[in-house]
């Protein structure tokens, strides 16, 4: 008795995991690749743009998208209808990506769908034809090499005349081959002469940094598709990576002062 009921869970089961369909070659003119909306810049968010150049509809279900440079995968679920010729962007909030290891920049998607009247599931290989993928896990890599290898002091800002200014102090953390390439400005703020933006600054021993903010565009337009603010970026090599450009980690309070030396000067 013990035995039939044995086998007839086992046969439940494979029932229940026959219900995914098999892996099988994407249809010709299923494609991927990835994408960032500029209003995404601040919030890591990427997209999948799947373009559907078959002669059915498509009705996407799932996508499991992976990469070399990250650690675990990032996913989406829902129910995406794509007709022929047509294309659709699957958002997805991806991982920290993680430094190279000698080999190239890899990604893949598994994507479960409706291709007419048949269920699928079909790894495609996803492009990265603007570098939207590469600049975030090299940026990943950058901004971990740079944490890991100094402790940023930023001292209380002070504003004479129309420069706001304040002092960064670098602390190596530990030995380390990390250099500083420079800070970078955005379009509402610009840098002084003092302010570091193309350098060669190795960060194995003691920095002090003079970070000094001008004014920069005032336009409304700029004001208001601004979609960076004050967060300064910062560029820096690694033994295994040529640049990693990354977002500055500067405190509330800085923010709350750069916006407010903005405000006095800017009347749109």
């Amino acid at each position: 008795m013990r035995g039939r009921i044995a086998v007839a869970g086992m046969m439940l089961l494979a029932a229940a995991c026959s219900t995914e369909p098999e892996r099988t070659d994407p249809p010709d003119g299923l494609t991927a690749q990835i994408m960032q909306y500029r209003g995404k810049r601040l919030t890591r968010e990427i997209a999948v743009a799947v373009a559907n150049d078959t002669d059915r509809r498509i009705e996407l279900t799932s996508m499991r998208l992976t990469s070399n440079r990250w650690s675990e995968p990032a996913r989406w679920s829902g129910n995406d209808e794509v007709g022929a010729g047509a294309g659709t962007g699957l958002d997805v909030d991806p991982p920290s990506g993680t430094c190279p290891d000698g080999e190239g920049l890899s990604a893949s998607a598994e994507l479960a769908y409706r291709f007419g009247d048949e269920e699928r599931r079909s790894v495609v290989p996803v492009e990265d034809p603007h570098g939207v993928l590469r600049d975030l896990v090299d940026g990943d890599c950058g901004e971990q090499a740079f944490d890991e290898a100094v402790t940023m002091t930023v001292g209380t800002p002070r504003v004479r005349n129309d420069t706001w200014s304040s002092r960064i102090t670098l602390t190596p953390r530990q030995p380390n081959d990390t250099v500083l390439l420079g800070f970078a400005p955005t379009l509402r703020f610009a840098f002084g002469p003092r302010t570091p933006a193309e350098v060669e600054i190795p960060l194995d021993r003691p920095q002090r940094l003079t970070l000094d903010v001008v004014m920069g565009r005032c336009d409304p337009h700029i004001v208001a598709e601004d979609k960076v603010g004050s967060r300064f970026g910062a560029w820096v090599r690694t033994p295994g990576l040529e640049y990693g450009y990354f977002t500055l980690a500067l405190d509330e309070r800085i923010h709350d002062s750069l916006e407010q030396f903005y405000a006095q000067r800017c009347r749109p």
